[in-house]
């Protein structure tokens, strides 16, 4: 199988490094470009054994997936440049955020299937959660192919391409939210007098002891936290104190707020 990359940034490269060492796919079978980077192509190619070119010719030639890494605003003046070069085998996978599937098509004026994925930064550590969409005409065995890719580098959910826009917010975003969480819950904890870096290592060691409880268990969030908290102990005044603060309705107005923006960009993007 072969991969090629339209662009190397951050997101597209956690996606081939996890591919790489999920081993679903030798080093070679990976080819990249970028804009005009030349460098930081050839280190991914001392580094990783990936190939990388600038003839579009050459790169679609054979091409089993290509992925759409570029940004946004430098993907019509891409897609004129490759669409010559574009065969009935190419499938495209788009990270680019905003660009609707319908979009892609008509840049790149080809009825080739095309997935979207919106993957977020824990890709570089192998925990993505990425929101997928196919075209209409993504075959089974295609998708099956994909999601099998998109697995190399975290866990997968398939959605309308609608409801990309959601995941976005819950996911794709999601770690911002919480890291923002979490620094406040640093500062809290050095307010009680505690040094910050104490203060730091200790919460950080929290949050991975905690979340390793919740990947090894088969309780709900719900269950765990009820088991920790006894009545009238030092976490049921923690959690009555929380009580009195609208907390479902702080992230739910923190959700929607990223809903509509990405909403509002996927519109501009297109305009």
């Amino acid at each position: 199988m072969k991969l090629v990359f339209y662009g190397a940034g951050n997101m597209a490269q956690a996606i081939f490094k996890g591919i790489i060492d999920s081993k679903t796919l030798n080093s070679n079978d990976i080819y990249l470009t970028n804009k005009s980077n030349e460098e930081r192509l050839k280190q991914f190619a001392e580094e990783l054994g990936v190939e990388y070119s600038y003839d579009d010719e050459a790169l679609l030639k054979d091409a089993d997936y290509v992925f759409l890494g570029t940004k946004p605003y430098d993907f019509e003046e891409v897609a004129k440049r490759i669409q010559p070069h574009i065969t009935d085998d190419n499938r495209f996978i788009s990270i680019m955020a905003g660009l609707p599937i319908n979009y892609i098509h008509e840049q790149l004026q080809v009825t080739n299937p095309i997935a979207r994925i919106m993957p977020n930064t824990n890709a570089q550590v192998g925990h993505s959660v990425t929101g997928i969409s196919f075209s209409g005409n993504f075959g089974p065995k295609s998708k099956d192919e994909v999601i099998e890719l998109v697995n190399a580098f975290g866990s997968v959910i398939e959605v309308d391409e609608d409801h990309l826009h959601q995941v976005t917010a819950i996911t794709g975003s999601g770690p911002a939210f919480l890291y923002h969480v979490f620094e406040q819950y640093v500062k809290a904890g050095t307010e009680l007098g505690l040094e910050k870096g104490q203060v730091e290592e200790s919460i950080k060691n929290l949050i991975i002891g905690t979340s390793k409880m919740i990947e090894r268990s088969d309780l709900s969030m719900e269950q765990l936290r009820k088991n920790i908290t006894s009545k009238g102990g030092t976490t049921q005044a923690g959690l009555d104190a929380l009580a009195q603060h609208d907390i479902k309705g702080i992230f739910e107005d923190c959700l929607n707020a990223a809903v509509e923006r990405s909403m509002e960009l996927s519109k501009n993007e297109n305009n």
